[in-house]
């Protein structure tokens, strides 16, 4: 008896043991300031095609929003969100508010453009009714666009390392009943924007390889393609890297290609959403 009780113990830690090494890792892949240019949306298109799951975090603030709406409706493997702006980083390429100019004056330059840096913005000590008075203009442009919006969440942390500011976007997305990137647990992955162009390929299946299975791994990159629009853009951040278009298109090269799908199935990854993720976590 004492026997077959051993080899019985022995098999359900043997099944527990395989279940723990072929339990699947979740991945979001979130691509960041679509709708910035026509570089930005027509990678962002190429990479839709391939029919992995995507979050795409659009720019409503920017020129170009229109022309991603128009060419990214149709992919339903893609999960929508707005990225909530108040920075405008690019010199000679500019956006500013959505909201009436005049009604938003603390959070724009004396040429009506939203300041390039986060330290710009709190510096000239932005009015908290003005801001909400911008995201809630933001928010509803894109509630008008025709997507499906899904989540939000925001660019250059202006909006999220003030706790004042920050409040303003969580009550703003509960009360539009849209899914703030926050309110999804996940472990932000290193991604791939500080390494050089030619090592983001080792860079990602590096990190492919060691994800977090109990929780959500979250991938944040930046799409785009080279050429005489995207080149001509300086970051007047002094992080920003000289190169920008090439780490960008880069970015796009990786996530579009074979490999990246193959490493996906090879490390057992389920690329998943934010729509997804919450509606999971609110099930729990």
């Amino acid at each position: 008896m004492k026997k077959v009780f051993h080899i019985t113990i022995i098999l359900l830690l043997t099944t527990i043991n395989v279940f723990a090494e072929t339990k699947p890792a979740t991945l979001m892949v979130r691509c960041d300031d679509i709708g910035m240019c026509h570089a930005v949306n027509v990678a962002a298109k190429e990479l839709a095609e391939t029919g992995i799951p995507l979050n795409y975090s659009i720019m409503f603030v920017c020129p170009w929003y229109q022309e991603a709406v128009d060419i990214l409706k149709a992919y339903e493997n893609v999960c929508f969100g707005i990225h909530l702006t108040m920075n405008s980083e690019w010199k000679n390429y500019r956006w500013g508010p959505c909201a009436v100019t005049a009604n938003v004056s603390s959070l724009v330059d004396e040429n009506g453009y939203f300041y390039p840096r986060k330290d710009l913005a709190y510096d000239a000590d932005p009015s908290l009714g003005e801001i909400e008075i911008e995201i809630r203009a933001q928010i509803e442009r894109a509630l008008r666009s025709g997507l499906d919006i899904q989540y939000c969440d925001t660019h250059m942390s202006t909006l999220d390392t003030r706790e004042d500011i920050h409040d303003i976007i969580v009550r703003l997305a509960v009360e539009y009943g849209l899914i703030f990137s926050e309110f999804v647990s996940d472990y932000r992955m290193g991604g791939m924007y500080s390494q050089e162009p030619k090592k983001k390929m080792e860079a990602i299946v590096d990190q492919l390889q060691n994800l977090d299975k109990e929780g959500v791994n979250l991938l944040v990159c930046h799409l785009g393609k080279t050429g005489p629009e995207m080149d001509a853009m300086i970051d007047m951040n002094p992080s920003g890297p000289t190169n920008m278009s090439e780490h960008r298109e880069a970015e796009f090269k990786v996530l579009s290609s074979k490999a990246f799908r193959k490493q996906i199935v090879k490390n057992n990854i389920n690329l998943s959403t934010y729509a997804k993720e919450y509606m999971a976590e609110k099930g729990k």
